[in-house]
C-alpha cells in the first residue's frame, strides 16, 4: 500500500478565511479610523467615505462613517489593549475584526447574549452606549446591504461556563451565589 508523505503536518497548516467584499468594506471603515487616529489625517476618512458612496448614497456613507467614529471611540475607551487590525483593503481579517463584525451583526439582530459575548471577546464591557451605537450602525449597514443577515459566532472563543456577567452589560452591582454554589 502506498502512503503519501507530506513535509507538512496538519498542525503546521492553517486556513485563512477571506471576508466577502462587503464585509471587507465594513472592516475597512474601522481600519480607516485607526489610520485616522494614528496620523490625524482626514484623507483616511474621506477615502473610506468615498468608497462607501460607491455602494450607498452619499448621506448614508457619511452617516456610517460618523457612527463608526462614535462606536470606535466608545470601544477604545473601554479596552486597554491594542486592537489587531489588518491594512485597509485586505480581505483577510484578524480575530478582533471578525468579533467587531459579529458585535455589529448580533446587535442589529437583537441578539443581546451574542453581542455581549462578542464584546467580551473584544475585551470591552457592553455598555448601554456601545450596545446602542452597535445596533444603530448595524442597522445602517444592513439597510445598505453591507452586513451579513445572520450573525456568525464561529470566531468567538469557546464559551466558558464561568462566564463573568460583571464584565458585560455594564452590570456594576454585587453578584451573589445561590446556596450550594
Amino acid at each position: 500500500m502506498y502512503h503519501a508523505r507530506s513535509p507538512f503536518t496538519l498542525a503546521d497548516s492553517s486556513v485563512t478565511v477571506l471576508l466577502s467584499p462587503s464585509d471587507a468594506l465594513v472592516a475597512d471603515v474601522f481600519r480607516a479610523l485607526g489610520d485616522f487616529e494614528s496620523h490625524y489625517d482626514l484623507a483616511a476618512l474621506n477615502d473610506i467615505e468615498r468608497r462607501l458612496a460607491l455602494r450607498v448614497d452619499a448621506l448614508a456613507a457619511t452617516s456610517i462613517v460618523s457612527d463608526a467614529l462614535l462606536l470606535g471611540f466608545a470601544l477604545r475607551t473601554e479596552r486597554t489593549g491594542e486592537w489587531r487590525m489588518r491594512a485597509v483593503g485586505d480581505r483577510r481579517a484578524t480575530d478582533d475584526e471578525h468579533r467587531l463584525l459579529l458585535l455589529l451583526s448580533a446587535s442589529r439582530a437583537g441578539d443581546a447574549d451574542l453581542a455581549a459575548r462578542a464584546a467580551d471577546a473584544l475585551e470591552v464591557r457592553l455598555t448601554a452606549t456601545i450596545a446602542s451605537l452597535s445596533r444603530d450602525i448595524g442597522r445602517r449597514l444592513a439597510d445598505a446591504d453591507l452586513l451579513p443577515l445572520q450573525p456568525d459566532e464561529r470566531f468567538l472563543p469557546e464559551r466558558d461556563d464561568a462566564f463573568d456577567i460583571t464584565r458585560v452589560g455594564g452590570y456594576e452591582g454585587t453578584v451573589r451565589r445561590a446556596a450550594g454554589d
